[in-house]
């Protein structure tokens, strides 16, 4: 009877340390997955802050250089950056004139104001030029817009394609670069009407 009540507690407790084994490992794999799944996404709730309607113009000495609109823009301060939607910026240029650009998404990033844009980018250049990409970047320090993507420019007697682009805001000067193809279309000169 002793070795059937040895065998039987044996029985029982290597049952019970299997079952917590189970259980320990259940659990550990449990929370790994959940911090793998918090890890991969970036849920609304994580963003520190959430506007709808933002505006914000960036001034330098009582000057206004930039304006950025976004229909929302979520802040995330351990990453410093705010994630934009339906963005519209404008630059202000010293001679007057102004640069306009739009995308469906972006990004300010709060240390350097560098901005990034993809989705459907679109500008529109002084003197009826109007640009057309998949990405662009605001570099804030050199006040230069460009994108490494293709681009499609198109403009008052010229069409032009290429593979990167920049505009140097201070200097009003466009580049198109990379495998440029384009097409100059001359109209004819403008005609008095007769009384």
């Amino acid at each position: 009877m002793r070795v059937s009540r040895r065998l039987g507690r044996g029985i029982i407790l290597a049952l019970a340390l299997g079952l917590t084994m189970v259980l320990v490992v259940g659990v550990w794999k449990g929370g790994s997955q959940k911090e793998l799944q918090t890890a991969q996404t970036t849920d609304k709730s994580e963003a520190a802050m959430t506007l709808k309607d933002m505006e914000y113009t960036e001034l330098q000495e009582g000057k206004r250089l930039w304006t950025l609109k976004a229909a929302e823009a979520r802040y995330f301060q351990d990453e410093q950056k705010t994630l934009l939607s339906s963005v519209h910026i404008t630059f202000f240029m010293e001679n007057g004139e102004e640069v306009y650009l739009e995308s469906q998404q972006g990004v300010l990033h709060a240390g350097t104001k560098n901005i990034e844009l993809w989705d459907s980018v679109h500008a529109t250049l002084p003197r009826g030029y109007r640009l057309s990409s998949d990405r662009a970047f605001y570099d804030h320090q050199k006040k230069a817009i460009s994108s490494e993507t293709p681009i499609q420019l198109q403009g008052p007697d010229v069409q032009l394609e290429g593979t990167q682009w920049e505009y140097r805001i201070p200097e009003y000067k466009a580049v198109v670069g990379g495998g440029v193809k384009g097409a100059l279309v001359f109209l004819p000169p403008k005609t008095r009407a007769i009384q």
